[in-house]
């Protein structure tokens, strides 16, 4: 075929190229699938375009983060004015028995944009770690597995999927241990109980636990630090008492420590054998190292990925307060190198597997100022500079670290929203129930992906809390307020939404960072707008969090935001009005078994069961009817055999169910569906059985990936003949 010498117009087609063959690519080669139809075009990880490359976790914030490089400058399916196409990232962590376990994925939005350069892209996920220990038990070091593919999404649950355009990459991390209250707990507890403690009341005491605040570490002792094997070791014993240096000398009129000064003498420290070491910085990475940098445009933060490459000298273990390894980033826009701020990450003595443990650390940033009107995309330089136990000078690109090194590359800084006029106070509504507002239509329905690609919609209704996101762009001053305006399908107007909801706020001050929660309290309709970028104050709102809004009717809901200073009552702007739709009901599922004695009867292995379906929902999405447990039902056949939907036919998709290995799933976009079905017993075991119909619909629920859903059960014995 002649296109396919054109790699370009290759990519272009490759989704339809699927669509008739799965495995025209032959990237499907490592799964095990029947009747799975022969390769025409072999290309399986093709890193010629974007490249993942590296991965890292932050142990306090949970956040798993993956760093990818865009190398050409076009390949991508248009221009910055044009839909583009999208890089997805799936993550997985084998927990050290073997299995990857699916910690979901993330994606962002990739165009044709002209730089020679690469581009570095940063995405993430918040993960919820399936396992933890104590601080003073054996680490949990999972290993991450993700898969970046281009504008086809990893399928959930394949580890072993291989994409056709980009990589896998595997990474070492570290989990945080559990608070030490909760490990103080488990301590009194006799054996027996800890071994029979129930997961879900473990879950509610650890969440008790920390909303307490954590536990203190103490500070390990130098003595602690510094066994017999490290004293002949110069290099070693001047990295461990580098710290006390370092504090010594930036409080010369401090009194001196004369307990924190006995080491010292019984280790035998020549601070004169040492100070070429620390007095005379060289990019020492022989403990960690920088490896890559990028920015998350979704949630404006640009991240560092670090390689800790040893299993001590990081002043103590996991129950201690260890050390810190701090990124001080730069961007330039054209004029030299300006200072954003300094973020870390806690490190400690741990045995790391070969290949390092991998962390992350972010910092949250402000672009305004460097954006561009709507489809002009510009770019940064960005530089990230690793320090060991002290931060990097502010205000000096050029720094040299004792221990550590720096890393560039370069950013997109994305354009304004279409209707933002660079230099003018104008609000913006950027996404509601975590989907962008240019994917939701008139009629209130999103299609596409959500911001950060965590979860897909396809014609999908909100439902439960639903999230309001946004700016005002080129803020007027520091004190300004907003409001929500919601219209309900009853109200006459727009009204004022007034209810207190909790924000995450992010406060920069040099190489100060801090995290902290508030609660957004409005002042008659008006809230205060937090996020600021002050010469010396840098604030951001996670998310970019307006307001958290749960609807007490269906139908149609409009919204837009109003701004004004503080202390006035002149609206200074008022944003665009946006449409969303709600559905606040769930599916109704049915399953009968119509032969035989009908349900909770008994049947002979061989028989033939015969039964009916039914799932109804204004706003249906699927249903898939299997057979549990699915080990004993193995050799059984299931299927549909008729199907009568509410609307025009949808897609029949015979195949196994994800939960079970044994299912019949059917995807809807009609409200709904209802037939009969057919259970051959044929090659079952003799046991208990339950014939089952799980429903979900296309709501966005809670401003996530799930849906609005119902079940139903209805129970069968299988006998000998």
């Amino acid at each position: 075929m002649a296109d396919l010498k054109d790699d370009v117009a290759l990519r272009t087609s490759m989704r339809l190229r699927l669509q008739q063959n799965p495995n025209f690519f032959g990237n499907l080669k490592d799964l095990d699938l029947k009747n799975l139809p022969e390769p025409v075009f072999i290309k399986v990880g093709d890193t010629t375009y974007e490249e993942l490359t590296c991965l890292g976790y932050n142990p306090d914030t949970e956040i798993l983060t993956a760093i990818v490089r865009i190398k050409l400058s076009a390949g991508y399916m248009g221009g910055p004015c044009t839909p583009g196409s999208r890089e997805y990232v799936r993550f997985y962590l084998d927990y050290g028995d073997g299995s990857w376990v699916d910690h979901g994925s993330a994606s962002f939005e990739i165009h044709d944009l002209g730089f020679t350069d690469p581009l570095c892209y940063a995405v993430s996920v918040k993960i919820k770690p399936r396992r933890k220990s104590c601080c003073g038990d054996k680490p949990v070091l999972p290993t991450v597995r993700a898969i970046l593919s281009w504008n086809a999404a990893p399928p959930a649950n394949q580890p072993n999927w291989s994409p056709i355009w980009g990589n896998r990459l595997e990474r070492d991390i570290q989990i945080e241990p559990r608070s030490p209250w909760l490990c103080l707990i488990l301590d009194k507890m006799d054996i027996e109980g800890i071994q029979k403690i129930n997961p879900e009341l473990l879950a509610k005491l650890t969440g008790l636990i920390d909303t307490a605040g954590p536990a203190p570490k103490p500070i390990a002792p130098l003595s602690h630090q510094i066994g017999k094997k490290d004293r002949g070791d110069t290099a070693h014993v001047a990295r461990l008492v580098y710290p006390m240096l370092a504090s010594m000398a930036a409080n010369p009129e401090a009194p001196a420590d004369l307990a924190a000064l006995k080491p010292w003498k019984q280790f035998e420290i020549d601070i004169d054998k040492i100070g070429d070491i620390i007095f005379a910085p060289d990019f020492n990475t022989g403990y960690e190292e920088l490896r890559c940098v990028g920015l998350d445009r979704d949630q404006n933060l640009l991240h560092g990925i670090v390689q800790v490459k040893r299993p001590n000298g990081y002043s103590g273990g996991l129950c201690t307060q260890g050390s810190r390894e701090y990124i001080a980033f730069y961007l330039d826009f054209g004029a030299g190198w300006e200072y954003q701020g300094t973020t870390f990450v806690d490190v400690h003595d741990v045995g790391v597997p070969r290949g390092g443990l991998w962390y992350q650390a972010s910092l949250p940033v402000n672009l305004d100022k460097h954006r561009q009107e709507w489809c002009k995309t510009g770019r940064a330089r960005i530089r990230g500079i690793l320090s060991w136990a002290v931060p990097p000078a502010p205000n000096d690109a050029d720094y040299i670290p004792v221990w550590g090194d720096r890393e560039d590359c370069w950013i997109e800084v994305r354009p304004w929203p279409k209707g933002v006029i660079p230099g003018q106070t104008t609000p913006v509504l950027e996404a509601i129930g975590r989907m962008p507002v240019a994917q939701i239509d008139g009629a209130g329905f999103a299609n596409g992906a959500s911001v950060g690609g965590t979860f897909s919609a396809q014609d999908a209704p909100f439902g439960g809390v639903i999230t309001m996101s946004g700016i005002i762009a080129n803020p007027a001053n520091l004190s300004l307020q907003y409001r929500v305006m919601v219209k309900a399908p009853s109200d006459a107007v727009a009204k004022a939404q007034t209810k207190t909801f909790g924000i995450s706020v992010t406060t920069v001050i040099g190489s100060s960072v801090t995290f902290s929660s508030q609660s957004q309290i409005a002042a008659g309709d008006w809230f205060t707008y937090v996020p600021q970028a002050g010469p010396v104050v840098f604030k951001s709102v996670a998310e970019s969090l307006l307001y958290v809004f749960q609807a007490t009717e269906e139908g149609l809901h409009t919204v837009y935001m109003q701004v004004r200073e503080a202390g006035t009552s002149v609206i200074l702007a008022t944003s665009a009005v946006e449409a969303f739709f709600v559905d606040n009901s769930a599916p109704v599922a049915d399953v009968t078994i119509t032969s035989g004695g009908g349900n909770c009867s008994k049947f002979k292995v061989g028989e033939v069961l015969v039964g009916t379906y039914s799932m109804s929902d204004a706003h249906a999405g699927g249903l898939t009817i299997s057979v549990t447990p699915s080990g004993p039902a193995a050799g059984g056949l299931l299927a549909i055999t008729s199907v009568i939907p509410a609307a025009p036919l949808p897609p029949l998709l015979p195949g196994p169910s994800a939960s079970n290995g044994l299912g019949y799933p059917l995807r809807l976009t009609t409200s709904g569906a209802s037939g009969q079905w057919e259970l051959d017993t044929t090659g079952m075991k003799p046991c208990g059985y339950n014939i089952r119909i799980d429903c979900n619909d296309r709501t966005i629920v809670n401003s996530g990936g799930g849906n609005w859903y119902d079940a139903d059960i209805e129970g069968f014995c299988l006998e000998l003949p």
